[in-house]
């Protein structure tokens, strides 16, 4: 591999680099927040006296996901070495599929969630959620591994010897 690293060429090194990137931003979006909920008339949602509701003013990428997300962005930087250096097609699928994976968390529950106020918004009349970075991380991470995937199958073969 390190030869392969030594002897690649630009394509292939963006490959690698958009991959690992993308895997390093998902794994930091799953121990990021996701949705943070403020409360108006007070401030911010810390502010609040109540520890029960105090804790549920911000969710995680880990509460959320349940580290799905470092797996996928392990599995990311893995793919990223077979489909940069090692010229790998099913390595490249593999990060698309990836990709597509995420995408479909980010819609199916990380979006939704974002509009929720959840225990806060029942106790609070004036309690507002919102995105934050690791819901912004997920989504430039999906983007960089699709990137790199279809950059991965686009990208020239090496030829056989022998």
């Amino acid at each position: 591999m390190r030869d392969a690293i030594g002897a690649a060429g630009p394509l292939t090194l963006i490959v690698l680099a958009l991959g690992a990137i993308g895997g390093i931003l998902l794994g930091v979006a799953e121990l990021s927040t996701i949705v943070t909920i403020d409360v108006l008339t007070t401030g911010t949602c810390e502010e609040i006296a109540d520890p029960e509701v105090r804790d549920a003013c911000s969710v995680s990428g880990l509460e959320q996901h349940g580290g799905a997300l470092i797996v996928l962005g392990v599995a990311a930087a893995l793919m990223a070495l077979g489909a940069g250096p090692g010229s790998s097609r099913p390595a490249s699928v593999a990060l698309i599929v990836i990709a597509l994976i995420v995408a479909g968390i980010v819609v199916a529950r990380d979006i939704p969630a974002a509009g929720e106020t959840g225990l806060v918004g029942l106790r609070y009349e004036e309690a507002r959620a919102g995105a934050s970075s690791g819901l912004y991380l997920e989504c430039v991470g999906a983007a960089l591994c699709a990137a790199a995937g279809v950059l991965g199958l686009a990208g020239p073969r090496p030829t056989p010897t022998g």
